[in-house]
């Protein structure tokens, strides 16, 4: 070479020779697996870790070789991802794909590339990077899959309290009808025991004891009568309740058909036409919740007198 002497040239020479040796420690030292790719993308070099992690010889990588350590699932998308980052001429190119480890295992790997370009601008080639990330994507997984489990959790458990809830809703209706059923009948007990204690025991009572004038039978009366007074009470109580929520006429009107009348007797003791009186019992029966029932309205006012 002109201006340059045998020594310098010597002395570029071991330059050159140091320089090679400490990319060589760099290159093959590095934990990551590194390649490099000609201008048609063909592989040219793989470093010591590149071989260490896929199990190939340095020969057996170059050219298309190292395509064999791909997981076939993988290779197609690969293949495809690679091929539009270098149509589009992308600055970087970055995926993650599974591999075959040497013993036949399979691994995860993170792969980035980046085009090499000399001064003009023209490519030359590619050099990419290998960086195990199986451990990550292990850790990856079994989030998902615990993600995944507990969903199922929750699905089953929001499934369960759901058909809880929509038992508990038909046993709170069933509830409800059989609640308003016993009112029902408690309320037809309560009138016809009283009913029959005002209509039937009373009299034959006080009949009785018209002809019964002694002392001892008299006693015997009283307490009978106190004891049908303690069990009817009960019974008793409502109807000054009821009676808040009735108009002046409404009240006078119950009054007569707790007395036995027809609707025509009071229109006539009251001068007013029957179809007034049945307007008074339909607000009487609305106000004392008897509507839509088949109850009896005087023997329901009877049940509800004071005495």
């Amino acid at each position: 070479m002109a201006g340059i002497s045998e020594t310098s040239l010597r002395e570029l020479e071991a330059e050159l020779v140091q320089l090679k040796a400490r990319m060589d420690v760099l290159v093959d030292g590095s934990p990551l697996g590194i390649f490099f790719d000609d201008a048609e993308d063909k592989c040219v070099f793989v470093n010591r870790t590149f071989c260490q992690m896929t199990g190939l010889s340095p020969d057996e990588a170059l050219d298309d070789g190292w395509i064999r350590t791909v997981h076939p699932d993988d290779l197609g998308r690969l293949m495809a991802e690679r091929a539009r980052a270098v149509a589009e001429g992308a600055l970087l190119f970055r995926t993650e794909y599974r591999y075959v480890r040497g013993e036949g295992s399979f691994g995860w790997v993170e792969e980035q590339t980046r085009p090499v370009l000399d001064p003009n601008g023209k490519l030359l080639g590619y050099v990419g990077t290998l960086a195990e990330i199986s451990d990550r994507k292990e850790k990856e997984h079994a989030r998902q899959r615990y993600r995944e489990e507990l969903e199922s959790r929750v699905k089953a458990r929001t499934a369960e309290l759901e058909s809880q809830t929509s038992r508990l809703a038909e046993m709170n209706a069933a509830l409800k009808v059989l609640l308003h059923q016993r009112d029902e009948d408690r309320d037809e007990l309560e009138q016809c025991v009283l009913v029959n204690v005002r209509h039937r025991l009373a009299p034959a009572l006080a009949r009785l004891q018209a002809v019964c004038t002694a002392d001892a039978a008299q006693d015997v009366f009283v307490e009978v009568r106190q004891g049908l007074d303690e069990l009817t009470k009960p019974f008793c109580r409502r109807l000054s309740v009821a009676s808040q929520n009735l108009t002046p006429a409404e009240i006078q009107v119950a009054d007569l058909i707790r007395q036995g009348l027809t609707t025509k007797e009071i229109a006539a003791r009251l001068g007013v036409g029957a179809a007034t009186i049945d307007s008074h019992r339909y607000h009487i029966r609305r106000k004392l919740k008897l509507d839509g029932r088949n109850s009896n309205l005087r023997a329901y006012l009877l049940s509800l007198a004071q005495r």
